[in-house]
């Protein structure tokens, strides 16, 4: 039974060798080493948040103290600037008012003596001519004064026009028999373009009160010119040229009518006036004014009229007064 039990489980034939074997093989074989690689530490940034409570007093109005100023500088060119704003819109609204609206000056009188100096001083200017102007010649109104006054030298006129060059008739009598006097226009153009006289840029008052009005003079290119006039009474030029008794005043304008209406007659000498106007009524109401005032009509034109002083009649009057 013994030998049976050997021969079932019977122990293979070199099997212990083979192991044995094995272990010398590995045992021959180079070690290898791996190293793990090194590890780098990763580091996680952490954010951080100033603490004001924690900050003493001190420290914390000087990191305030930059960004209040700037607030407080902000806040004051901001309001400097609004306050810039509306002053410049007030006074461009001011300006576009008084640009389109006339202005009675009622306070002042046409024989203000203030009103009279500032007209002679300031605006009475006497301006020489570019290039000498060609010689004169005699006019069909000359003749008539010629013939009212005589061949007349060194007398004195009033050309208060609205617009255009100099006047022919006034032109002939400065320049050939020395007379003296004041050339008005409205027209600020025309008033620019007068040389050789004793200029005043102004238009004719229709009552007895200085005005400061809106002038529109049409352009060229189809435009309008806008500006602003001062309209003065007659007797304040006649006043500031010293000419009240001008031997020659030439008017001319709508308001004309109206200046001669207001213009006190006492005290002054007007020899020949002449109003230049093609409108009927207008020169209706300037006769009978006029009539009134003991003047006759001394000739007519196809642009006017002429009327002479009556002396006879006039010297009647001043002795009746």
């Amino acid at each position: 039974m013994a030998e049976k039990k050997i021969q079932e489980n019977p122990i293979p034939d070199g099997s212990h060798t083979d192991v044995t074997d094995k272990q010398k093989d590995v045992a021959k074989l180079p070690i290898i080493k791996v190293t793990p690689p090194p590890t780098i530490p990763v580091q996680v940034p952490r954010l951080t948040i100033s603490s004001f409570t924690k900050t003493p007093p001190n420290e914390l109005y000087r990191k305030l103290l930059p960004a209040l100023l700037f607030i407080l500088t902000f806040v004051t060119v901001m309001t400097m600037l609004l306050i810039y704003m509306d002053t410049f819109a007030l006074g461009a609204q001011q300006f576009r008012q008084n640009m389109t609206q006339d202005k009675e000056l009622a306070s002042i009188s046409a024989e203000s003596p203030t009103l009279v100096a500032y007209v002679r001083q300031l605006h009475l200017a006497p301006r020489p001519p570019r290039v000498p102007p060609p010689p004169p010649e005699p006019t069909p109104r000359v003749a008539v004064l010629d013939r009212v006054l005589g061949e007349l030298h060194n007398g004195t006129l009033v050309e208060f026009l609205v617009r255009g060059p100099r006047d022919a008739t006034a032109a002939f009598l400065q320049r050939a028999r020395g007379w003296r006097g004041v050339a008005v226009r409205a027209a600020p153009r025309d008033f620019l373009a007068l040389r050789g006289a004793v200029a005043l840029h102004a238009c004719l008052a229709a009552g007895a009160h200085p005005r400061v009005v809106s002038y529109e003079e049409a352009e060229a290119g189809g435009g309008v010119f806008r500006s602003r006039v001062l309209c003065l009474p007659l007797l304040t030029v006649l006043l500031a040229a010293d000419a009240p008794r001008a031997h020659y005043t030439a008017l001319a304008g709508p308001a004309a009518p109206a200046a001669l209406e207001a213009l006190p007659f006492a005290g002054l000498r007007l020899r020949v006036i002449d109003f230049r106007s093609t409108d009927p009524a207008a020169l209706a109401r300037t006769t009978r004014v006029l009539l009134a005032r003991n003047y006759t009509v001394a000739a007519t034109f196809d642009d006017g009229i002429m009327y002479a002083l009556d002396d006879a009649a006039d010297a009647d009057a001043d002795a009746d007064e």
